[in-house]
């Protein structure tokens, strides 16, 4: 969980050093460095719940963290922007496999009234991870490039596959499974990624070009196609049957529409200091760790009082707080501003906000389900999460567009207000449809066939 975050997060602090050292290529296609990455998650998050929950999560975990450390070489030694890519969705199939597992195998550990506290903990490493990355990422970017900013988390992985090794049990196998629905993975992969495609290239080719009529027909169908599948199969990619549960169904909305403004805006703010403000990638590093750090303050407290007082209020809570957060960064980042005034108080309230809204709501989203289903739900909520990121970071990629160097100042304030509007959405959606305490749970996933290992 921390590598996964400190590699997400990371990216983004190096992202004006990769505009800078490939020049002439454009951040159109830079950031596709980020989108690729959380595209990739998408697409194999829920086959690799599903695998996880057929042949052993310990199995599927340490897989996944030696994939990941070999996306994470190739991208430290890659020399062009088409093969950094390429690594990092090697990378981001490595992160498919082993966050899913990770929670799935923690969970049936601990009595249900803890859950909260477990997951909140577990996604605390994922915090941890999204705070210390701004600070060491400047920090590497200083004093060498950035490939080692890549380099960094190889020695992590291996050491974690070593302890996943010694500490970890293999947990519940399946028996004579359905074949795996290789259809809904192929047809999903394109949906979300045409759908990414036609955010970030539709304003520079134009509504009509024949590429954006295609690639758009394309997606649509294969959409069309996953759905169906997913209807159809089995055991599907995607249990759909998972929606019925309105505790799942309501958190994974929220918080899917809350990554797209989260990802969208850290995304925007190393650009704005260094294209506005003029900060090094040191300053950039240190501005950008206390809206993080406050998320690992309050994350241990989130977790004790979701499971002391219920999750409904305090996910409205955090929801409401980020955007409000949001908003301010809106409002005030300006040329003329200063960080402690604009950056420092929106930044704060948005990891404050962010404490309720990622470890609770995600113990929240799989209170209900069946434990044969863990792995594959929680693959589903963070499947959700990870397409709405790669759809924000494509939404203000395509508002920044062709902008210049240094002329973006209006782009990135059309970019804050379109996600401080998203974000609002959040919290609204929690408020109303949110199963309020003692409420009927109707719905439930179907049951797959598994059982304990012999």
């Amino acid at each position: 969980m921390l590598l996964a975050a400190f590699v997400g997060t990371a990216t983004n602090i190096a992202v004006p050093v990769l505009e800078e050292e490939f020049a002439g290529v454009g951040l159109t296609k830079i950031a596709w460095v980020i989108s690729a990455f959380n595209v990739a998650q998408v697409t194999f998050m829920l086959l690799g719940g599903r695998i996880a929950d057929r042949i052993g999560r310990r199995r599927v975990f340490i897989n996944g963290l030696g994939v990941f450390a070999i996306g994470a070489a190739l991208s430290g030694i890659a020399p062009t922007v088409d093969l950094i890519i390429a690594a990092r969705i090697i990378q981001a199939i490595g992160v498919a496999m082993m966050l899913p597992a990770s929670l799935a195998a923690v969970l049936p550990e601990f009595p249900p009234e803890r859950h909260g506290s477990v997951v909140s903990l577990w996604s605390s490493m994922g915090v941890l991870g999204a705070a210390s990355a701004p600070t060491i990422a400047a920090v590497l970017l200083e004093i060498s490039s950035w490939r080692i900013v890549f380099l960094v988390a190889i020695p992590i992985a291996l050491m974690a596959i070593v302890a996943a090794r010694k500490v970890m049990s293999p947990g519940l196998v399946a028996e004579n499974p359905p074949p795996l629905d290789l259809l809904g993975a192929a047809t999903g992969t394109a949906a979300v990624g045409g759908i990414t495609f036609l955010i970030v290239q539709v304003r520079s080719w134009g509504l009509t070009d024949p590429r954006i009529i295609a690639i758009a027909v394309i997606a649509v169908l294969s959409g069309v196609i996953f759905i169906r599948s997913s209807l159809t199969h089995n055991e599907p990619l995607f249990d759909l049957e998972l929606l019925k549960i309105p505790s799942f169904r309501v958190i994974t909305t929220a918080g899917a529409i809350l990554s797209t403004s989260t990802s969208a805006t850290w995304f925007l703010y190393p650009l704005f200091m260094s294209d506005v403000w003029g900060y090094t990638n040191l300053q950039i590093g240190l501005a950008m760790t206390p809206g993080p750090a406050a998320l690992v303050l309050f994350a241990p407290l989130a977790g004790r009082l979701v499971d002391k007082h219920g999750y409904r209020e305090l996910l409205i809570m955090g929801a409401t707080f980020a955007t409000l957060g949001t908003a301010w960064m809106a409002w005030r980042l300006r040329p003329d501003e200063t960080y402690l005034t604009a950056f420092f108080p929106g930044t704060c309230a948005i990891g404050f906000g962010m404490a309720f809204m990622l470890g609770p709501a995600n113990a929240a989203a799989l209170r209900d389900i069946p434990e044969t289903q863990l792995g594959a739900a929680n693959a589903a909520y963070n499947m959700a999460r990870m397409a709405c990121s790669a759809f924000g970071v494509a939404i203000t990629t395509a508002i920044i567009g062709a902008a210049p160097v240094g002329e973006r100042l209006e782009e990135f304030t059309i970019g804050w207000w379109t996600m401080t509007a998203i974000m609002s959405i959040s919290p609204i959606i929690l408020l109303l449809r949110y199963p309020r305490a003692g409420g009927a749970q109707v719905g439930r996933a179907k049951p797959s066939t598994t059982s304990a290992p012999g």
